[in-house]
């Protein structure tokens, strides 16, 4: 009687599960703009994984004077937010440039990437451009 009760209530948990374990942001459909963009807790959020996985190459205030070298300065982020999200999937190698950015797919998820990008946006200064459509050349 007791087994029979037990797997009624994994029956009837499952599909909740499932739907909790499903990510938030589907893989291929990178959205114009960030929609974290603004949530106080993702760029609580970002802010740690920035400092934590990011910082090192791009400096402690994304200027990019970090620790191993010159990365990107994040603050004049011109390609947009779908680009964003590629160059850290899939990383970036700029002619002129012996650093490179290392590919994050596997490593970071994309609520993690979009939590980064929300902190990263707070920091931007004028002339960057986090949303599709306004990308200067």
């Amino acid at each position: 009687m007791k087994q029979g009760i037990r797997l009624a209530i994994v029956a009837a948990f499952a599909p909740i599960a499932a739907w909790l374990a499903t990510p938030a942001f589907a893989a291929d459909e990178v959205p114009a703009v960030n929609p974290l963009s603004g949530d106080v807790k993702a760029i609580n959020s970002g802010k740690s994984w920035y400092r934590g996985v990011c910082a090192l190459c791009h400096g402690g205030r994304a200027d990019g004077q970090g620790e191993r070298g010159t990365g990107a300065d994040l603050r004049k982020f011109q390609l947009g937010f779908r680009r964003y999200v590629e160059v850290v999937k899939n990383g970036r190698q700029v002619p002129g440039r012996t650093q490179a950015m290392p590919a994050w797919n596997g490593v970071l998820d994309d609520k993690t990437i979009y939590e980064i990008g929300a902190y990263l946006e707070t920091v931007a200064i004028d002339g960057a451009n986090w949303k599709e459509g306004l990308v200067r050349q």
